[in-house]
């Protein structure tokens, strides 16, 4: 059978980072059918056979997940690979191999209960920070700052989810960071591009909730934690999310994105990541560039 050259897109919707990375892939000579969430995936026909690679930018993490996963089971690649979203979708699964792998990260611990979150107390001095195992924009983290915090958030919780369905959580740390954090985009086994992403009204420094980008060096310890990342996750293509902990003096992983947006960011610091994602699916599906070829970007229903 000859192999095909396709790429299998499965967006929710074509944002802007989707609408770009495809035309490159167009003016790569890849074809591109998009897959959104609403539609049904080419699965038992054999219809699959016909895509070399999906790659997998679905807005819900529950989504991505449970696409890749029946794309991979019908023989079809996935980029990111399946192993790679159960990771990166769940905090907790990502802080449990993290620490297993030697990825430097806060001090963390997994809690099964409300009542133990008061245990944790002591174990952080009092100083902490509550992350749901699947969340994204910073949506359901909280800092606790004492005892009195916590009873406000427990009694808040258990307002909404009375049977503690929300439980586990990982408990985190809260590390000297400054008014930033730090996003590196890594494509394929390669760190593109890193930036600040600086606020200094909001402990949370997500882009969305109106962090500024400053553009910064891509040193050696932010280079080696990201082998140590592709080492661990496979190749990809990730945004992770270090700290500068002050008060130890070095980079520690908040956390690994498997979808990460820059339609903001890349304006600012001037790095064509849909240019990279596009050449790394050129390259992993052994695509030949053809002079002048161009493919249309269908709806693959």
């Amino acid at each position: 059978m000859t192999p095909s050259h396709a790429v299998l897109l499965c967006v929710t919707k074509l944002r802007e980072e989707e609408q770009r990375i495809a035309g490159y892939l167009e003016e790569l000579g890849v074809r591109v059918h998009v897959n959104l969430d609403s539609m049904e995936l080419p699965l038992g026909t054999g219809e699959e056979s016909s895509f070399a690679i999906a790659l997998i930018r679905c807005l819900s993490q529950r989504s991505a997940l449970h696409r890749s996963r029946l794309l991979e089971l019908s023989g079809l690649p996935t980029l990111n690979s399946v192993k790679a979203i159960t990771i990166c979708t769940n905090k907790i699964h990502q802080a449990i191999v993290f620490e297993k792998h030697g990825v430097p990260q806060p001090r963390f611990k997994v809690v099964f209960t409300p009542a133990k979150l008061y245990d944790a107390l002591n174990e952080f001095s009092e100083l902490y920070v509550i992350k749901p195992a699947t969340s994204s924009w910073g949506r359901g983290i909280a800092r606790i700052t004492g005892r009195e915090c916590l009873d406000g958030w427990i009694a808040a919780r258990e307002s909404v989810d009375p049977s503690h369905q929300s439980f586990p959580v990982l408990v985190q740390e809260y590390v000297e960071k400054g008014d930033y954090d730090i996003r590196v985009v890594i494509v394929g086994r390669k760190p593109v591009v890193a930036f600040r992403r600086v606020s200094a009204e909001n402990w949370k420094t997500n882009t969305h909730l109106g962090a500024e980008i400053e553009p910064i060096e891509i040193n050696e310890e932010i280079a080696s934690i990201s082998r140590k990342l592709i080492e661990v996750l496979g190749e990809g293509v990730y945004g992770a999310d270090l700290f500068f902990d002050y008060s130890n003096l070095r980079y520690v992983v908040c956390e690994v994105n498997q979808n990460p947006e820059f339609a903001k960011s890349w304006k600012v610091h001037g790095v064509d990541i849909a240019y990279h994602i596009a050449q790394y699916v050129k390259e992993t599906i052994h695509q030949p560039v053809h002079s002048g070829q161009q493919a249309n970007v269908t709806l693959h229903t």
